[in-house]
């Protein structure tokens, strides 16, 4: 399949493609927003319209896939059993005249060249327990939000489906912005913490060789959330002796599966984590 490459596209051809991809996303979105277990419970196969049952009653998942993205095996020749409806083919053609190219059409990240399961435009901490392909989107991706913050004078980030709080972690952390982090999961949002808690240790444990990391209390409190604006009593505000070391927050558990990443208020921006 050859596919799109944005690669050699000009400016107004990527917008074109943009709004092109975004009409067909619309158009079938109850098909590609589903999971396949909604198959089963949802009866999404019953959604279909009954042309499209017709077509597709009966193909094994092989005999599926090479009608569907007309890709045959060496040797094989693709039949059709009865004649697609045109709703049917212009779906097909439509997917593949936008989807883009698996051929890659560039070298290896260059950041990837000495160690390619380490990014050596991250410093150590963004990198733990982070796969190479996760920390060269969080690396991007971090950026690319840093960039349009700059631009639009935006002061505040919010992370929504943050997960384990990589990409929140390295923009308050690495970027020195200020981000509110969402995730409705709650193990997610137990092992965020958890990640923050490690990482805020070590990091105490860098700038004052003196301090042992102690671990998690044994009443399961979790470890401790990062400080909202304004810092809590006890913990030096910015401007204030000590402001330059990361003060973690009392501890303290989400609620509503919002979970704040640590902030300037935790680490001011000219004390942040180089990246």
């Amino acid at each position: 399949m050859p596919g799109v490459s944005a690669r050699g596209l000009s400016l107004e051809e990527r917008r074109q493609l943009a709004v092109n991809l975004t009409r067909v996303l619309a158009l079938y979105r109850s098909i590609l927003d589903a999971y396949i277990i909604e198959f089963f419970t949802d009866n999404l196969w019953g959604t279909l319209p009954c042309s499209w049952q017709e077509a597709l009653d009966g193909l094994e998942p092989p005999e599926l896939a090479t009608q569907l993205l007309g890709m045959p095996g060496e040797g094989e020749v693709v039949r059709y059993r009865s004649v697609w409806p045109l709703t049917l083919l212009a779906l097909k053609s439509t997917a593949c005249a936008l989807t883009f190219t698996r051929t890659p059409s560039f070298q290896t990240p260059s950041e990837f060249l000495e160690n390619p399961s380490q990014s050596s435009r991250l410093t150590a901490p963004f990198r733990k327990h982070v796969r190479p392909k996760k920390q060269h989107e969080i690396r991007r991706l971090g950026e690319l939000v840093k960039k349009l913050s700059n631009l639009t004078g935006c002061t505040q980030v919010v992370d929504v489906g943050s997960g384990q709080g990589h990409l929140s972690r390295f923009m308050s952390l690495g970027l020195g912005l200020m981000v509110k982090s969402i995730e409705g999961n709650q193990r997610l949002v137990e092992r965020a913490q958890h990640l923050d808690w490690e990482l805020l240790q070590a990091l105490e444990k860098k700038r004052n060789p003196q301090i042992r990391a102690a671990g998690p209390t044994a009443s399961g409190a979790g470890p401790p959330a990062a400080t909202e604006p304004g810092c809590p009593a006890g913990s030096p505000g910015p401007g204030e002796p000590g402001s330059g070391l990361l003060q973690p927050g009392p501890p303290a558990r989400p609620t509503g599966g919002d979970a704040d990443s640590a902030g300037p208020a935790a680490l001011p921006p000219r004390a942040r984590l180089p990246c």
